[in-house]
């Protein structure tokens, strides 16, 4: 569409536009609203300043008839001919004021997306746009305002009179008129000036399809995957080199009932193993499958006569070396039968509640409150391991594997159901219905942190290798999940870590000064604040601490500070009402007893405390102790801050 066919069409859904005029390309019309503009209109010319189609400020007649000849001579220049029939200039209204832009994109993965920011020739220079969702309510656009730099235009920045709020509603007034038009496919504002009179669409470009009636596809009224009671392991093995046998091994503790099967049969530590599902005149809730992938198809056609909702298929050789097919066959049995099923190609399952533990993971892990969700069974494992060492307790572990069924929409809405569960942390490398994933997690009440992987192409391209889902845009992926309130970290080791409430009034404890302003960095870097000691502050600490210490935040207490000094300075600044969260940053001096000084965080505080024991050897007993009692230590100042 040309910009005179568009203006109108923009007016109407809600956007105001400037005055313009039409007109051939041998005109000179009467124009009475200069300054103006001048353009090519022209179906062949999508970028007008790429060819020199553009003059700006045209004060009166004679300046509009020189720039109509040097826009002849520009395009001319550039091996344009022009089309009586179709071509055309355009004069519109100059308006002053910040160029901001907003267009929208049909993403493969979330589908229209929003993108608003810095506008203007130097849009793709800068970069400073957020990502919003069609869908995202007043508070999601808000925070997805409050990403940018230019966020500050609304927030009264050098007497700007226009606001957050009127910010948030040209942004609803995008996304009605979008999605009252689904025929446009793509579309860009931009420019978009805002000055006083609040936002005016200066120029559009739109681009539209024919849209076919979309295919209504109910949505699946789950079991509930949690529900086990009777177990089947199907390919349990007795060769410990074997995933079967570790499977088998980790589900002894399971509390229902449990049946393992092995064509061969045998005895597995004490319990007989069917050679056959037809041996076992039972109903079967939950299987885990690891025999080989020609095999999976029927071996779930033999398990739905005996009432099986939930399957999680450990075994290989699916979409990520090529077999699409076989998934569809799996994903359409899922549909057919109201099946859950979990992979394939994936590491198991672990329930707390039952003693569940249906993976080749780690056989020590501890109950506890934290659910962790993970596409990379190499990964999950390796993060099972770490909790055991840290003494961390999970509610439920995922390894989700392709998502041939199951993804991770579905499994977070199930969590928020869950009594068990308390926090959510997910490791994601592709992402499948990404309207469902952002759906589910607006409707989660429930702390959700994110450690996304493919960020660059070439690890995209591995990401896609190894489970066959797509990786996506990272910057939308973060964009979103941000506007919707989820934590993106930087680690995967922070999935592990507590997750913080109170990030912008953090109090450090520390027994050296520049550990301490390292630490300060890190969490300024975060965008986040320490808590600003007051002066009643100061004073109550001066009571305790020697004459030397920093009177500052963090809470430099000098490095001859033993446990009675830590204790003293904890007691106090825990007992600070503004202070969120608080850091105990101890390094090894001689005279420093850690291990009576660790002992401290066995009490309870009103504040959450978090240890960073700096240091090797002279850490090692404080850091046994710590674990065995299950309490969260770190040992670098980075993992410290990679949840904030």
């Amino acid at each position: 569409m040309t910009e005179s066919q568009l203006y109108p069409i923009l007016h109407s859904g809600g956007f105001r536009t400037p005055h313009y005029l039409r007109f051939g390309l041998n005109d000179i019309p009467a124009v009475d609203f200069f300054p103006v503009a001048l353009k090519i209109e022209s179906p062949r010319i999508v970028h007008k300043s790429d060819v020199g189609g553009v003059l700006l400020s045209l004060c009166d007649t004679a300046s509009l008839g020189r720039a109509r000849e040097q826009i002849v001579q520009n395009i001319a220049d550039h091996g344009i001919l022009f089309n009586a029939d179709q071509d055309a200039f355009i004069a519109s209204e100059m308006i002053r004021g910040e160029e901001l832009f907003a267009g929208v994109v049909d993403d493969p993965i979330f589908g229209k997306t929003i993108l608003f920011g810095k506008g203007g020739v130097l849009l793709e220079l800068y970069r400073d746009v957020c990502y919003i969702d069609l869908h995202a309510g007043p508070q999601e656009i808000r925070r997805a305002l409050r990403t940018t730099k230019i966020s500050r235009l609304f927030e009264g920045y050098r007497g700007a009179k226009t606001t957050l709020d009127a910010a948030v509603n040209f942004i609803a007034a995008f996304q009605k008129f979008l999605i009252d038009r689904p025929e446009i496919v793509e579309c860009d504002l931009n420019p978009v000036i805002l000055n006083d009179e609040g936002f005016t669409v200066v120029d559009a470009r739109i681009r539209t399809r024919d849209v076919p009636p979309a295919a209504l596809c109910p949505p699946r009224s789950r079991t509930d995957f949690f529900d086990n009671r009777t177990v089947a392991v199907i390919g349990a093995s007795l060769n410990p080199d074997k995933v079967g046998y570790a499977i088998a091994k980790n589900a002894l503790s399971f509390k229902g009932k449990l049946y393992l099967v092995n064509a061969r049969g045998g005895n597995f530590e004490g319990r007989e193993m069917h050679t056959s599902l037809d041996d076992i005149d039972d109903t079967i809730d939950t299987a885990v499958i690891t025999i080989p992938s020609a095999h999976v198809l029927e071996t779930i056609q033999t398990l739905i006569p005996k009432g099986v909702k939930n399957v999680i298929v450990v075994s290989a050789g699916f979409k990520e070396v090529g077999d699409t097919r076989s998934e569809e066959k799996l994903l359409s049995l899922a549909r057919e039968h109201n099946l859950n099923i979990v992979g394939p190609n994936c590491l198991g399952y672990y329930a707390a509640r039952h003693s569940l533990n249906l993976t080749f993971g780690s056989g020590s892990v501890q109950p506890g409150s934290l659910a962790l969700i993970a596409q990379s069974g190499a990964v999950l494992s390796s993060l099972m391991d770490k909790g055991v060492q840290l003494g961390i307790g999970f509610s439920h572990i995922l390894s989700t594997g392709n998502m041939a069924d199951m993804g991770f929409a579905d499994i977070v809405t199930m969590l928020e159901h869950s009594d068990d569960c308390k926090t959510i942390s997910i490791y994601a490398e592709g992402i499948q219905e990404g309207k469902a994933f952002l759906d589910a997690l607006r409707n989660c009440t429930k702390p959700v942190r994110i450690y996304k992987a493919g960020k660059s192409p070439e690890a995209r391209k591995a990401a896609y290798s190894h489970t066959g889902n797509l990786s996506g845009d990272y910057p939308m992926f973060k964009g979103l999940l941000e506007s919707i309130g989820i934590k993106t970290v930087d680690t995967i080791e922070a999935l592990l870590n507590p997750i913080a409430y109170d990030l912008d009034r953090i109090a450090i404890i520390t027994n050296a000064g520049g550990p301490g302003t390292i630490l300060t960095d890190y969490i300024i870097d975060k965008g986040k604040k320490l808590y600003p000691l007051s002066e009643d502050d100061i004073r109550t600490l001066d009571e305790i601490l020697p004459s030397n210490w920093s009177r500052n935040n963090p809470v430099d207490i000098i490095g001859d500070a033993r446990s009675d000094r830590f204790e003293a300075a904890l007691k106090r600044i825990d007992s600070m009402k503004e202070v969120g969260m608080i850091y105990l940053l101890i390094t090894p001096q001689t005279m420093t007893d850690t291990a009576d000084i660790v002992k401290l965080l066995e009490r309870p505080w009103n504040k959450p405390v978090y240890p960073i024991l700096l240091g090797g050897e002279m850490m090692g007993e404080a850091l046994n102790y710590l674990h065995q009692r299950r309490i969260c230590a770190f040992t670098t100042l980075q993992d410290a801050t990679s949840f904030l």
